[in-house]
């Protein structure tokens, strides 16, 4: 049993995940880079899964429709992706496309990340992927536990 919840998991979890946001977005201002770490992270997904609904894109990067439309329309203002209305059975979906000005800028963004994450843990000897698949497994715990919902 844990004494006090300053020392506990959770609590270190969150402090870290502070700490890191704040060191990505410091990052991308001293890179000079014209998109945010959110808008950074859409442009992955699109990438990764290029057929990607909004909807679905808000629920795999926890965030509400709202937020994920605020950074799609950045994007697409920036003329990085291109929102397009595709017929898909009885219903209209709008398709969000990476331009290839958007895969110029991604791909440098993507190859200096690693750079980054390696400064940023320098002396941590540790399987990277099995702290992942454990982060992994704690947040679903919590989000099927709790029933969270990112709207």
């Amino acid at each position: 049993m844990v004494e006090h919840y300053t020392k506990s998991l959770p609590y270190e979890l969150e402090l870290t995940s502070r700490a890191l946001h704040e060191a990505t977005k410091s990052y991308f201002e001293q890179s000079n880079f014209p998109i945010t770490p959110d808008e950074f992270i859409v442009l992955d997904c699109l990438y990764l899964k290029p057929d990607i609904i909004q909807i679905d894109l808000a629920k795999m990067i926890l965030k509400g429709r709202a937020h994920t439309g605020r950074f799609l329309k950045s994007l697409e203002e920036k003329e990085l992706i291109v929102r397009k209305p595709v017929r898909q059975a009885s219903r209209t979906i709008t398709k969000n496309i990476i331009t290839p000005k958007g895969l110029e800028l991604y791909n440098k963004i993507r190859s200096q990340i690693d750079k980054y994450i390696e400064e940023t843990n320098p002396n941590i000897n540790i399987q990277v992927n099995d702290i992942i698949n454990l982060l992994q497994a704690i947040r679903k715990n919590c989000v099927e536990k709790f029933n969270i919902k990112f709207d």
